[in-house]
């Protein structure tokens, strides 16, 4: 590890550090890669790094000196000198170690903590680390790469002499996890990151863990070809007959040639030879607490009577469990760090209990499997891949399961909740990795691979292969499937929007958003914000069901799935090829070739026309009406006419709400009119009379002549807009008003909101297309936004999106609202059913601290909350990092998140309930396209647990979605089979 001195923080003030875990195993050679062939896809937000920064990497890696120029010593006074015996001697001490590569130091400092050594950590980075810097992050994901890629950068220069120094090395370890332990933060919140830097990190205990037998069986079958069918066994259904196979297999080789394959079968028989007693005894010689040692001594006395690896399964569950409720009770960093190696050691025994129970698993009823969920749910938050919350809201779900006959409903719908579990295990390592794995992976796709090596070798492989085999059960029970490319996949894939789409399979693999076709069926990292229109979407991150571009999504019909880490690799075999999405309106799932039979009936019913969702009213609209106007002179009416719904049904909220609606100013469609007409395009024209023209001239070209020039043509009229002045009478009039509604100027900000004449209509709610300006301060900034606002219907993005369902485009008016800002603690959106069943019983509810949570797609927490009752039902637990301040300078600061796993209280959810039963007899009716009453879509935020109102619209899903015959035809055998009892106490039906 490389020794951090006061002359390198000067350089590069947020060095990394690096240990290797099994370092003598690397000086052997015997270090492991990764195969490409399951890539997941890099953010599509992120941008690319110089190809010549990707080139480097390689060169590090077939280099002799890997990221270092030379060896030096570095002495704690500073100074610097080159390799001799004893150099730092008379200057206090010091350590000799790689000094960095002009590259590597360039790399450094664009952010990328490459080439990290540790042998003196100062403590100014470990309290960087321990204040949550994401620094670690890279550093561990650093780790898997050296492990998983035949030691990465580090490939020829494990062999460069005096590059590292072992046993610094482990000190540098060992000083920073106790350093971490000893934090309470890091006991509870960060639990997940420190027990996987206990994992990784070389610090004196070695642990054989599961992934590194996965990496070096990955490894040696890249080298190999002849291996592959060995590493499938290995991946898939592990056990310690493995180790022969290995070794038989090594007979054949010559001598140095098996070396790692013996080093593989070593490590197989170091797993399923784990002594779980011994490291009981071990543990329990430490003086601990009177609690830990209860916890010790009772997992101590249980192992004497077990004989099973089904007992020794729970038991190495529940122990995990303990560990994890107790460590706190440990005052000394030393002891809870032994504490986490121990909890490696149980995780070690749980695996091999899980693969000597797999041959019996086939003989045991559905009652019996639940009870295996059961006891893999402790291991779970043991190991840190779930929190307290959602550990016991399994373990309460299995528990309402008290019969041992109930319907088929009930049992599809108990085990569709239970398989949350994978998606809840990625979202939390997001939200710890998620950051770093989109940095590196900008200079090396395989660091995309951490968290689907890291799940697959934790106890969340045995839990998603005990649920997909009870989901497919329910599933065949009631006569659904979820089916992949012809195969039943069970929990796999997970329903978010429904609807029926063709296009392209592609990865969104480094692709900016703008870069999507609308044609295209993408496998995202997560459902962003800026998302433009698509065909269909997997998501391996759900975000939230309700963010703006999945209301978008659900309002347009766009299939979006949830997709388990577990099938990446299955639709990468598929990418590029033409496919067909299905996903029905109960939730059923197909993803097939355009070629599948199947897919055929969807693709012969294409030919008829788009349906047009936006209609414009011209005979409401009102273009005469330039005056402003304030949010309490405003009422629903007001929408269509004079403004947008934004601000006319905000009037109206804040009639019958006063105190939840703060005061806002409205510029009416009058007024951007106004603008079109008084400047001036180069042609001669008005931009209006230009506007028109061009629209009637686009209606009159064919394909592909059409597309060129629309995109021409909106990219002018983007542009124009923007650019064009108001004048000074509008200004003068503008500050003026400001100054009398809210204030003096400076003393106040606002949020600077789009609100057009073509969203939340009874067929379309354009939720999110276009711009909010955030907390705005200063009446010139207010002016320069106002215009940006202005144009923001015509970004690509929002054009794209509207363009096609509109049958007047010419008459889109943004009206625009400035909204006092509130700083509010926590926000979200409230839908006024559940929105998976239509169920009036229950609200639909997404939330993150701080201000827009939840609509930009965030990792939000999701609840479901039965109005009678006040019950909540979580669906996910709030996972984004970071939380949005209001700055009094303006804009929002980013921060970090708290540490609760509950975002909404109870006081919070008892205001949301009152809401949602007053809002029918005060508000004006919600409707949608056949004026029948909707649900109400509600964005909503508390301050200081006081509820604050910032919008409502209809929530509309698609009548095409809905009332597709092929959609509702996978959905058919519901009602038939939903009644059907199903006895728990047999075996689950064959495949």
């Amino acid at each position: 590890m490389i020794n951090v001195v006061p002359h390198q923080l000067n350089r590069d003030p947020m060095p990394l550090i690096f240990s290797i875990r099994n370092w003598r195993a690397l000086l052997c050679c015997l270090t492991l890669s990764l195969s490409l062939s399951s890539q997941l896809p890099a953010a599509t937000a992120n941008s690319e790094p110089p190809d010549d920064r990707r080139a480097w990497i390689e060169k590090m890696k077939s280099s002799a000196r890997g990221p270092f120029s030379r060896i030096r010593w570095f002495c704690k006074d500073g100074s610097v000198h080159p390799p001799k015996p004893y150099a730092c001697k008379d200057l206090g001490g010091g350590i000799q170690h790689g000094e960095w590569s002009s590259d590597t130091k360039t790399l450094r400092a664009d952010g990328y903590y490459i080439a990290n050594i540790y042998a003196d950590l100062g403590d100014e980075i470990i309290n960087k680390i321990g204040a949550g810097d994401p620094l670690f992050a890279q550093m561990l994901i650093e780790q898997f790469l050296i492990n998983a890629d035949d030691g990465w950068i580090l490939r020829k220069a494990r062999y460069y002499r005096g590059a590292f120094q072992y046993e610094d090395e482990q000190a540098g370890s060992r000083k920073l996890l106790r350093s971490l332990s000893s934090q309470t933060d890091w006991i509870g919140y960060r639990f997940l990151i420190l027990r996987a830097a206990a994992r990784y990190l070389d610090h004196g205990k070695g642990s054989v863990s599961v992934q590194e037998i996965r990496q070096l069986s990955a490894s040696l079958s890249d080298e190999n070809a002849a291996f592959k069918t060995i590493r499938a066994k290995i991946h898939g259904r592990p056990e310690a007959s493995d180790a022969l196979e290995v070794r038989t297999f090594a007979k054949d080789l010559d001598p140095e040639e098996a070396k790692p394959y013996l080093k593989l079968a070593g490590l197989i028989d170091q797993v399923y030879a784990k002594d779980l007693g011994k490291a009981l005894a071990e543990i329990r010689a430490l003086s601990l607490p009177a609690n830990m040692r209860e916890v010790l001594d009772s997992a101590a006395k249980k192992l004497t009577t077990i004989e099973s690896p089904a007992g020794q399964f729970a038991l190495s569950s529940e122990t995990m469990a303990l560990l994890r409720d107790n460590i706190a009770t440990a005052t000394g960093s030393k002891q809870r760090l032994a504490l986490l190696d121990f909890s490696l050691e149980l995780e070690s025994a749980f695996f091999t209990a899980a693969t000597e129970m797999e041959s019996t698993i086939e003989a045991l009823n559905r009652r019996e499997r639940i009870a295996l969920l059961a006891s893999t749910v402790h291991a779970l938050y043991g190991v840190g891949l779930v929190n307290k919350r959602q550990q016991q809201a399994l373990l309460n779900e299995i528990d309402t399961i008290t019969e041992d006959v109930i319907t088929a409903a009930d049992y599809k719908q108990a085990l569709g909740y239970l398989s949350l579990m994978p998606s809840w295990g990625t979202q939390n390592l997001r939200l710890f990795f998620g950051q770093a794995m989109a940095k590196l992976s900008r200079l090396d796709p395989k660091a995309n691979l951490f968290i689907q090596d890291y799940l697959r070798g934790s106890p969340m492989f045995f839990y998603a292969t005990l649920i997909d085999g009870l989901v497919r059960d329910a599933n065949r029970m009631i006569g659904v499937s979820n089916n992949l490319f012809g195969e039943n996949v069970g929990a796999g894939l997970r329903s978010l929007n429904p609807g029926i789409a063709h296009g392209q399979l592609s990865v969104a693999a480094g692709k900016q958003a703008n870069q999507l076709s609308k044609q295209g069926i993408y496998l995202l990292p997560e459902t962003v914000s800026e998302l433009p229109p698509v065909a269909g979407i997997l998501t391996e991150g759900e975000g939230n069901p309700l963010s703006h571009v999945q209301l978008l999504a659900r309002n347009l019909g766009i299939p979006n799935v949830g997709v388990d880490q577990s099938l990446l690799a299955r639709l990468k075999e598929y990418e590029h090829k033409p496919v067909v999405l299905a996903v029905s309106p109960a939730g059923s799932v197909r993803l097939t070739e355009a070629s599948d039979p199947w897919a055929s009936q969807f693709l012969n019913s294409q030919q008829q026309p788009e349906k047009t969702l936006i209609k414009v009213d011209l005979e409401k609209l009102d273009l005469t009406y330039r005056d402003f106007a304030t949010l309490s002179e405003l009422r629903a009416t007001d929408s269509g006419r004079t403004v947008g719904p934004k601000a006319a049904k905000l009037g109206e909220l804040k009639h019958f709400y006063p105190e939840a609606v703060a005061e806002g100013l409205a510029i009416p469609f009058g007024i951007f009119r106004e603008l079109l007409e008084n400047t001036q395009h180069h042609s001669g024209t008005s931009l209006f009379s230009w506007m028109v023209n061009n629209y009637k001239l686009l209606a009159s070209l064919p394909e592909p002549a059409k597309s060129e020039r629309t995109e021409k043509f909106r990219a002018e009229l983007e542009s124009a807009i923007a650019d064009a002045e108001p004048g000074q009478q509008f200004v003068a009039k503008l500050k003026n008003k400001l100054q009398n509604v809210f204030g003096e100027d400076g003393s106040y900000g606002v949020f600077v909101r789009s609100d057009t004449n073509v969203e939340d209509l009874p067929g379309f709610t354009g939720a999110g297309l276009n711009l909010t300006v955030a907390n705005v301060v200063g009446a010139d900034n207010i002016l320069k936004a106002i215009s940006r606002v202005w144009a923001s219907p015509f970004t690509a993005r929002s054009f794209a999106w509207r363009q096609s369902l509109m049958d007047k485009p010419e008459h889109v008016y943004p009206a625009v609202l400035l909204m006092l800002s509130v700083d509010a603690d926590k926000s979200g959106v409230l839908v006024t059913q559940e929105i998976d069943t239509g169920s009036k019983d229950w609200l639909s509810v997404a939330v993150n601290e701080g201000v827009g949570g939840a609509v930009d797609g965030q990792s939000a927490e999701s609840v479901r909350i039965n109005m009678q009752t006040q019950q909540t039902r979580l669906m996910a637990t709030a996972t984004a990092p970071l939380r949005r301040q209001v700055s009094l300078e303006g804009g929002v600061s980013k921060l970090p998140v708290s540490t609760k796993d509950h975002v909404l209280n109870e006081s919070n959810i008892k205001q949301l309930i009152a809401l949602a039963r007053e809002l029918p007899s005060r508000f004006p009716a919600i409707v949608n396209s056949d004026g029948q009453p909707a649900p109400a879509d509600i964005e909503f935020g508390f301050v200081n647990d006081e509820l604050r109102l910032f919008q409502i619209r209809p929530f509309l899903d698609s009548d095409q979605a809905q009332g597709n015959t092929l959609l509702q035809s996978l959905d058919a055998p519901l009602a038939d089979n939903a009644a059907k009892l199903i006895n728990l106490q047999e075996k689950p039906t064959n495949p």
